[in-house]
């Protein structure tokens, strides 16, 4: 397993990066200075994207770029390493995922119905239609444990539409794992 590389570019600078515990940290150095910065491996989607000569870790939540790579340097093989760890880490801890282990509270038919309002009226239910039919069943149901899990794995599945429904149904984020309070 390689856990760091540097990359060296003729005309964009030198990017190193390593694995630290549960982050990346990501140097940068070129002709406009020195940043410095670290990535929760929390927020990274495991399946980076590819532009061009660029490869890209993007948040699990609003597909941002946060992890900007240099497609083979230093080499491919090294490359290749480095980025299967990084994703390897990522599925291994279930990063950026909701699991309703992490719900400790109670859930009532009221918190799921204030819950479900809020998401027909600022988001389109056609687009989250799944989402809606688990959370209904949860509603006539809080206490049972399937309608729950079903509701998260509703959730796992919007993709980037996530965000947009973290921001407007704060029950979500009750379910939200490796949110650095572990």
């Amino acid at each position: 397993m390689t856990h760091s590389i540097v990359q060296k570019h003729p005309d964009r600078g030198i990017r190193k990066f390593e694995l630290v515990d549960d982050e990346i940290e990501y140097q940068i150095s070129n002709q406009f200075g020195d940043e410095e910065l670290s990535v929760v491996l929390s927020v990274l989607a495991p399946e980076p994207v590819v532009d061009g000569s660029m490869m890209y870790f993007v948040s699990e939540v609003n597909r941002e770029a946060l992890i900007k790579m240099f497609i083979d340097l230093p080499d491919a093989e090294t490359f290749a390493t480095f980025v299967s760890t990084v994703q390897q880490r990522i599925r291994e801890e279930g990063f950026g995922k909701l699991d309703a282990d992490h719900r400790e509270s109670e859930i009532t038919q009221e918190q799921v119905d204030t819950t479900i309002r809020m998401l027909e009226t600022y988001l389109d239910p056609a687009s989250i239609e799944k989402l809606l039919f688990a959370l209904r069943c949860l509603s006539e149901a809080p206490d049972n444990r399937e309608c729950l899990d079903e509701v998260v794995k509703a959730f796992n599945g919007l993709g980037i539409q996530q965000g947009q429904v973290l921001t407007y149904a704060p029950f979500f984020n009750t379910l939200v794992l490796n949110a650095g309070l572990d």
